[in-house]
Order: C-alpha cells, then sequence, then structure tokens
C-alpha cells in the first residue's frame, strides 16, 4: 500500500477488502474524494438520481445477497433526502451501510453550505452512527460498520465522514480483519429443547410461522427438516417466504395477517403457535388476539428476546439463539428420540388444506362476478405468474396491490420475494428503488416490480438508473387511477373523500421516454402481449395494468372491516 495516502481512497480499498463489490452513491462534492477510487478498486458504482434511492437501492441489494450493502451520499440536503430510506432500513433489521460527507468541523455554526446535525438526528434509528475524524482510522471504522450492520438485530449504519478527512493525506494504515459474522453462533440452552418438546407432545392442533431471521441466518436447510420431521403446517411471512418452498407439501402459504388469506384460520384455531425468527409486530398483530386464540401456547425461537416480546406479547417459552443453530439442535434432539411416538397431526393438516381449498374457491368465484370494463387483479396476477420464470424474484408495493400479490405470488426459494414497505416504519414508493437494488445483486434472475400506480410514482424517475445500467426489472403497475386504500377508509370514516384520485396517467409511456419499454393492458390479450413484448427488449419495463378500481384484496376487506367495529 502506498506510504501516502488520501482518506477518500483509503476508503475505497477498505471497502474493496470488506468485498463490497457493488456501491450506490449520488454524486456530490464532500464524497467526490471516495467516489473517484470506486472504479479503479473494483467497485461497481451504480448512480442514482436521489440519495433517497441510492439508499432504497442498497437496501434492496441487502435483501437479495444476504449481505450488508453500501451507499455514499453527501450530507446536509442529500443526507436529509436519505433519512426515511435509513429508518426504514433499522425497522426493517436490514444490514446496512452508509457512508455520508459533511462539512469541515471546524466551520460549523459559521454560515456554511450545507451544515446539519447528522449523526444526532440519524442515531436513534442506527445500530451504530459516528464521525470519523481521523483518516488513518477509515480502515477500522469501515471493518466495523459491516460487521456491526451484518451481525445479531441487523439493521443500518452511518460513517459521517467530513470532507477535509477525505482530502487528508496519511500515513498510517490499519487493517481489520476480524470476521464477527462468522463466530455468530449462539445456541440454545439443552434443558430449552427438551421444554419444547414437551409442549409439541401435548399439541393437537400446532402451527409454525416463519420470519426474517431464518433467512438472515441462512437457517433454510435447517427449517425444512424440522417440518418434514415434526409434520406441522408452516406459514413463512416477509424474508421467511421461499425459505421452504410454497410446494413443500406443509408448506401453507404466506403468514401475513395483512394479507388476510387462508392463514388467518389456522391462527384462530392453532392450540400451539411456533414461531421461528419472527418479530412480533402489526404484520402478525402482536400474536394476540382477535387474530390469535385466547388460550394458546406460544413458543418463540428468536436471536435476540426484544423481537419478539412487544406489548402484552408473552411467550409461554422462549429459546433463545441464532436460528439455523436452534433448529438444528432441535431436529437433533427429535432424532435421538425417534424411539418415541411421535404426534399425529394429519387431522389438522387435512382441515387446514380444505379451508385454503375454500378461500381460493370463494375469491375465484367472486372475481368472475364482478361486471368491470378493466381487469380483476387475481385475473392479471394469473398471467403474469404463468409467464414470469419461475425462479423470478418479486418486490411488493403498494397496499391494495401490494396485499393482493403477497397473497397470490409463489415463493419456492429463500429470498423470493421482498416487501418494498416491510418493517414497523413501512414507506411506501420503495419498490422501484429496491426491485433495481435486487437486480444488480441478481443480475441472471428476473426480478419483477408489482407495484400501485400511487407508490410507483415516488421514485419512478430511477427507471432511469435501471436504463442506464441495465438493469431489466419488470414493473407491473396495478393502476386503478386512485390511492385506493385510503380511499376506502375515508369513505368508512368520514363518508366523503378527498385527495385520492389520480386519474388516468400513462406511466408506460414515461418509461418508454426514459430509453425502456411500455405497455398498457386493459385486459388479458393485451397483458399477455406487453409482457411477451417486454421479456422480448431485454431492457427496464412498465406495464400499466388498469385494474377493477373496487376490486380489494381480502386484505384491504378485512382492515375495512376492523374499521367499521372501531367506528
Amino acid at each position: 500500500m502506498d506510504a501516502v495516502i488520501t482518506g477518500g481512497e483509503l476508503l475505497a480499498r477498505q471497502l474493496k477488502k470488506e468485498n463490497v463489490d457493488t456501491v450506490f452513491t449520488l454524486i456530490g462534492n464532500q464524497v467526490s474524494p471516495t467516489i473517484v477510487y470506486l472504479a479503479e478498486n473494483g467497485i461497481k458504482v451504480i448512480h442514482t438520481r436521489t440519495e433517497t434511492g441510492a439508499v432504497l437501492m442498497a437496501n434492496g441489494w441487502a435483501q437479495a445477497s444476504r449481505r450488508a450493502g453500501v451507499a455514499i451520499i453527501s450530507g446536509g440536503p442529500g443526507f436529509a433526502n436519505a433519512v426515511s430510506a435509513i429508518i426504514k432500513s433499522y425497522y426493517a433489521r436490514t444490514p446496512l451501510v452508509v457512508i455520508t460527507g459533511a462539512i469541515v468541523p471546524q466551520q460549523r455554526d459559521n454560515g456554511v453550505l450545507a451544515e446539519c446535525e447528522q449523526v444526532s438526528l440519524i442515531r436513534p434509528y442506527t445500530k451504530w452512527a459516528c464521525t470519523v475524524y481521523d483518516p488513518a482510522r477509515i480502515p477500522e471504522y469501515v471493518s466495523r460498520a459491516i460487521q456491526f450492520s451484518s451481525t445479531g438485530r441487523k439493521g443500518p449504519v452511518v460513517l459521517e465522514i467530513p470532507i477535509n478527512i477525505l482530502k487528508q493525506k496519511t500515513e498510517m494504515v490499519h487493517t481489520f480483519d476480524c470476521d464477527l459474522v462468522s463466530s455468530d453462533v449462539s445456541m440454545a440452552v439443552p434443558g430449552k429443547i427438551d421444554a419444547f418438546l414437551n409442549m409439541l407432545s401435548k399439541a393437537k392442533r400446532p402451527i409454525i410461522i416463519a420470519g426474517d431471521e431464518v433467512y438472515y441466518d441462512h437457517a433454510e436447510a435447517e427449517l425444512v427438516e424440522f417440518v418434514d420431521l415434526t409434520r406441522i403446517p408452516v406459514y413463512t411471512t416477509s424474508r421467511g417466504r421461499g425459505c421452504i418452498a410454497d410446494t413443500h407439501p406443509l408448506c401453507m402459504g404466506p403468514g401475513r395477517v395483512l394479507e388476510a388469506g387462508p392463514q388467518l384460520y389456522a391462527f384462530r384455531n392453532a392450540d400451539l403457535v411456533i414461531t421461528v425468527g419472527l418479530e412480533s409486530d402489526y404484520q402478525v398483530e402482536n400474536l394476540k388476539p382477535p387474530r390469535f386464540g385466547e388460550k394458546q401456547k406460544l413458543v418463540a425461537v428468536n436471536k435476540e428476546i426484544f423481537t419478539v416480546i412487544n406489548g402484552n406479547c408473552r411467550p409461554d417459552l422462549v429459546i433463545s439463539g441464532r436460528v439455523d443453530r436452534v433448529l438444528g439442535q432441535i431436529c437433533s434432539r427429535i432424532r435421538e428420540l425417534s424411539s418415541q411416538e411421535n404426534p399425529d397431526f394429519e387431522d389438522w393438516l387435512d382441515e387446514l388444506k380444505e379451508n385454503n381449498r375454500k378461500f381460493w374457491d370463494d375469491l375465484e368465484r367472486e372475481s368472475i362476478c364482478r361486471d368491470t370494463p378493466f381487469l380483476h387483479p387475481l385475473h392479471g396476477l394469473k398471467m403474469i405468474k404463468k409467464m414470469i420464470g419461475q425462479d423470478a424474484l418479486i418486490v411488493l408495493d403498494g397496499s391494495n396491490a401490494m396485499f393482493w400479490g403477497g397473497l397470490c405470488f409463489d415463493c419456492n426459494y429463500p429470498g423470493q420475494l421482498i416487501y418494498g414497505p416491510d418493517g414497523q416504519f413501512g414507506p411506501m414508493g420503495t419498490g422501484v428503488a429496491v426491485a433495481i437494488g435486487a437486480k444488480a445483486a441478481n443480475p441472471q434472475r428476473e426480478v419483477v416490480l408489482y407495484t400501485g400506480d400511487g407508490s410507483f410514482g415516488f421514485n419512478a424517475l430511477e427507471m432511469d438508473t435501471a436504463v442506464r445500467f441495465n438493469l431489466p426489472v419488470m414493473v407491473f403497475i396495478h393502476n386503478d387511477q386512485t390511492w385506493g386504500f385510503c380511499k376506502t377508509t375515508q369513505e368508512i370514516l368520514y363518508g366523503k373523500t378527498e385527495a385520492a384520485d389520480l386519474g388516468m396517467v400513462r406511466y408506460d409511456k414515461m418509461v418508454e421516454a426514459l430509453g425502456g419499454v411500455g405497455g398498457l393492458a386493459t385486459d388479458l390479450n393485451t397483458l399477455e402481449e406487453s409482457i411477451t413484448k417486454a421479456k422480448e427488449s431485454k431492457l427496464p419495463s412498465c406495464i400499466n395494468i388498469m385494474v377493477d378500481k373496487y376490486a380489494y384484496s381480502p386484505g384491504v376487506h378485512s382492515f375495512n372491516e376492523a374499521l367499521k367495529l372501531q367506528k
């Protein structure tokens, strides 16, 4: 390494040493001392149209790769633009490192351009946030940032590096090789395993709900083995989708309460709920009545206890440890006790399968009965599923659109589904940028975004980024010409609506103008033609689907019924 090196170049070299191969950024004077050295250090630079887009793409990259995503943005207004995207990563527990520029510290309170109290502003929404004041310590801070974001309860780290530190030369260079990620091997107390198996032996109607930690702890093989050994029906949520394939005979499909599918029947009627790597939050209504039973037992397998103890949720048994290790322990113990008679849950499984069949028959019947010139979302989604690759990575955004997509798309490998508004923060409009980031992490895989027309507009211009970097995401817009979900709540609560209608907008033409491919779909024939055209083009594409604006998803119906009761 050079005897003398600037902080900016040192930062680029340390990122490469940490195996960072892609950085998302928006050009700015405060971070240019690093940006100009990224490519020559073998790091792909994807520069975006907004700082929000840069951080959201890093977020999507992280979710699709199970590694920390990295974004570099200028300070001041650039950093402020990115705040909501950082908060999203915090509440969604996504590993992320955001490196932000800053003014020269000695110029504070002197009327300098782009001054902002960045670290104190964002610290409550990070795992770690700090300022680097010595260029020689940049490798140390970068290494710690990558490790902190990726261990334990994953989340964002923010490093503020003032421009004078990036420009300053140093002769002292420390390198760090400590790998905390691979040392994260926490296991359960053995007595907890036997306590769990004792509870299971008394259950008649158990279910498993698998969540994000299964994905990030690479526990998919252990989850499948656990399910196969116990014969317990399983539901998957968020990043847990696909960790056991929907085609598995014991996988009953999506498990978020929000989609209000057949899982609600299982949640109410189970006598034992086993959550694996799941956070108790609004997505499962804190595992409490009325969605869950009053007298059912709850077992939680989590790396960190506070992810499940939320509000009044108090599990009967908590097994704490890294999810893959704990499931491995349970499976080993079951095999040791193989001479004992295993519980039989076949009647319960048959009951759930019949409930699933009836739910989908009723939904199909309802969709056929509607008299409308536009497509019913159920039929449109069937066509999309038929024409995209079976291993396509799916990103969802919006509200009604997201609920339809979460209910209808199949997931058969880990990481196949990403919710744009994931986590407790739930920001709508993140889907375009998240999908582009996911495509950058998986260039060989088809990436599909199913989004509402309102949510598409937030980051629509990032489709230019997709065109410039040859990242052909395929965007399907669930276009009901309105902020549909919010409009229904206004109607219920206030008896009238305002600021809810968007009208007919040719989003497909906008993407064409940016250099992509567009298509307008008003029926199944034009939808099929548009998908064929988009796939053949191998360009970023936007298929504008005109859907029945009154075809509310089961999730919207369920939410609205709850509103009526509250009213």
